[in-house]
């Protein structure tokens, strides 16, 4: 038997010339030759065929769908001249929506179609026009109010200077400076009051008027925290009767008399705060007629041309709707 074994050793030897100093080649050769060691081949990838081929092309297509219609219909969205899409609201379509008596602190009524006729007509005045629109009325004599957006922290631009043009004149601080504040809008006399007032007692103040999304340091407030502002000093809550007059005349016939003031009928006074920056105009204040009330419009990313346009119309859109 070992006679036989080693024949056929031999044999292997002499068939693949085997060298004995290269056994480590040879354990490999032998290994190729056995069928349960050869590897697995890997079957080629399959072409997509069409069905894939659709279903892909059917996802871009309402990707790209979806995002031009999200696109084209932002709030802060809107390529010039061109309008900008309009998505029903499905809620407006309710046949069985009851009609809603909105009643003031006065016991003040009025109807809910009302205001929502206001808000309709303020949408459908700034829809096809670039940036956010936002107003707040408040209602002096019947203490009840409306708005669109007017929840919506927006800049606040020179609207910011409120707040500090009244603690300084609760402070009794430099009455040049206030003035300089409300009538020209001035910076530097707003810097130097901060200066003198100290940021964190401004944001106290802030905090005190209840005015939760304004910071002062960001430069943000909202339509209804500007509003609600003044109607307390129209009600003499901030300050006493004297100084109440003389901050309010510190806000009429300003050098910004272009926004809110060619809405109103000229001999209505108007007490105002006109704010600006890149891309946002703001003007809000108290309308001193018989029927007294507060009118705040601010905007964000808009096209400042449409915006010098449109807003002498929303004021007058905003008094008439409101005065009938």
């Amino acid at each position: 038997m070992g006679l036989f074994n080693r024949k056929r050793d031999e044999d292997l030897e002499d068939e693949f010339d085997i060298d004995e100093d290269e056994p480590r080649r040879v354990r490999r050769q032998f290994k190729d030759l056995n069928p349960e060691n050869k590897k697995t081949r890997k079957e080629p990838l399959k072409p997509w065929g069409k069905i894939e081929r659709l279903v892909v092309l059917i996802v871009l297509l309402l990707t790209v769908l979806t995002s031009g219609i999200l696109a084209l219909s932002a709030r802060n969205f809107k390529l010039p001249q061109i309008p900008r899409l309009k998505i029903p609201n499905i809620s407006t379509l309710n046949p069985f929506k009851e009609q809603v008596i909105v009643v003031g602190n006065k016991g003040t009524k009025i109807s809910q179609e009302k205001i929502e006729n206001t808000k309709r007509l303020f949408k459908e005045a700034t829809d096809d026009y670039s940036g956010i629109y936002a107003f707040y009325i408040y209602d002096l004599n019947g203490d009840y109010y409306f708005g669109l957006n007017h929840q919506e922290t927006m800049q606040a631009a020179s609207l910011i200077k409120l707040p500090v043009m009244y603690m300084a004149m609760k402070e009794g601080k430099d009455k040049s400076l206030i003035e300089a504040m409300g009538k020209r809008s001035d910076n530097n006399a707003f810097i130097k009051m901060v200066s003198i007032l100290g940021k964190e007692n401004v944001n106290k103040t802030i905090s005190e008027l209840g005015m939760s999304k304004t910071s002062l340091s960001e430069n943000i407030t909202t339509p209804e925290e500007i509003g609600i502002f003044f109607k307390k000093l129209y009600k003499e809550e901030l300050l006493n009767k004297e100084d109440t007059k003389e901050l309010e005349s510190y806000m009429t016939n300003t050098i910004f008399e272009d926004f809110l003031r060619p809405g109103i009928p000229e001999d209505i006074t108007l007490v105002h705060k006109y704010g600006r920056e890149e891309h946002v105009i703001n003007d809000a204040g108290i309308v001193m007629s018989d029927k007294p009330f507060v009118i705040v419009i601010m905007t964000d990313g808009i096209i400042e041309s449409e915006a010098i346009e449109l807003f002498p119309k929303l004021s007058n859109l905003l008094y008439t709707e409101h005065t009938k």
